[in-house]
């Protein structure tokens, strides 16, 4: 007799579907990063051949490193991994070299300047990539052979380095808003989806999907932090590049809507949490909640969508108003304290999308019946 089963799905995936997946997941890390790859490797080269002629370096090998680490694949923090690291390998070299001209070379010596440079560093400023470079450089001072230019010459490379990274970062500047929106469409259409699974839930009176899409909505913050970065990036790229300023005011829009979206999400898993107890308790909610979800999700899914033809307000902005007219808790036939709070989080989260779109508080607030 066979053994009975659970019903529950194996975890384990079968392996084409996993392959495809990481495939997949690959490719869109690929699409991320080919430009950032390019001009590591533009950079490496260039930074080589400057280094053998201005300081006559046979090997610059830290000339190419700087550019790389500077630059790395992601288009975020840029400026600061070229401050870390300029500052790093100063304080490193300076302090590789006042050292080793007075206690020499040894195994104990190279713990001692190891502990001075991360401790100097380490109370200049908390960035890792800084104490580590300074770490590093102190130790090459005390553990190699002099070579030409000794720590001098190292500095030089570095310096190099750091000058083809900047130069690379605004000649050759990746547009950032084709990463920002596809962020931007990808979290409006995966919480769109949530609403809708959760309106879902509450017409099936389904306590179990209820919990499923709170804990999804409880994991969408990589998402939301992901998309703030790429934010963040899109704004240094134009602080570094002037080639990409005509972009500003698309960084800056999409900077409102995310900080929008991140509120009205933490609104909305209020909202999911209260409903999951109610339906876990068996308490009744209008089916009229699930009609409103419904309509957010809706406007959520056409954030970002510009006016139709004919039409002065967006899409989303004109849904959101449409639905915020509707959310009294008399007009929804809320009575219980669970579908109140369920449509006070509501009215916040409207409120919020509305002001990331440019609708001034206190217009939003009063499309809100009292």
């Amino acid at each position: 007799m066979p053994a009975p089963t659970s019903g529950r799905l194996p975890r384990r995936l079968p392996r084409a579907v996993a392959l495809r997946r990481r495939a997949r997941v690959g490719w869109r890390r690929w699409q991320g990063s080919w430009w950032s790859v390019l001009q590591c490797g533009l950079g490496a080269g260039v930074a080589w051949v400057l280094a053998q002629a201005l300081w006559d370096q046979a090997y610059p090998v830290f000339a190419c490193v700087a550019v790389v680490v500077c630059l790395g694949v992601q288009n975020n923090q840029r400026l600061r991994r070229v401050g870390e690291l300029g500052v790093g390998v100063s304080i490193g070299v300076l302090l590789g070299e006042a050292i080793v001209h007075v206690i020499g070379r040894g195994p104990w010596q190279i713990s001692a300047i190891v502990v001075t440079a991360m401790f100097v560093a380490r109370f200049l400023d908390s960035g890792i990539l800084l104490v580590n470079q300074a770490a590093l450089q102190a130790v090459f001072i005390a553990a190699f052979p002099p070579q030409q230019g000794g720590g001098t010459g190292r500095w030089l490379d570095a310096m190099t380095g750091v000058a083809v990274a900047l130069a690379i970062a605004a000649l050759l500047p990746q547009d950032p808003r084709r990463e920002v929106r596809g962020r931007a469409r990808a979290y409006a259409g995966q919480l769109a989806d949530l609403l809708d699974d959760a309106a879902h839930a509450v017409r099936a009176h389904d306590a179990a999907e209820a919990e499923r899409v709170l804990q999804a909505a409880r994991d969408t913050q990589k998402e939301l932090d992901g998309w703030a970065q790429s934010v963040t990036a899109g704004q240094e790229v134009h602080r570094l590049s002037p080639l990409r300023r005509r972009s500003r005011v698309e960084i800056e829009r999409q900077r409102a809507l995310q900080t929008g979206v991140d509120r009205a999400t933490r609104n909305l898993r209020v909202a999911l949490r209260r409903i999951t107890t109610a339906l876990t308790y068996d308490e009744q909610l209008p089916v009229s909640l699930a009609g409103a979800m419904e309509q957010l999700a809706a406007s959520v899914r056409s954030l970002g969508e510009p006016a139709y033809e004919g039409e002065t307000v967006p899409p989303s902005r004109a849904g959101l108003q449409e639905l915020a007219v509707q959310l009294g808790p008399r007009t929804l036939g809320a009575e219980s304290l669970s579908a109140t709070t369920v449509v006070a989080q509501l009215r916040s989260a409207v409120v919020d999308l509305l002001v990331a779109q440019g609708v001034p508080p206190s217009e939003a607030h009063r499309l809100l019946p009292h």
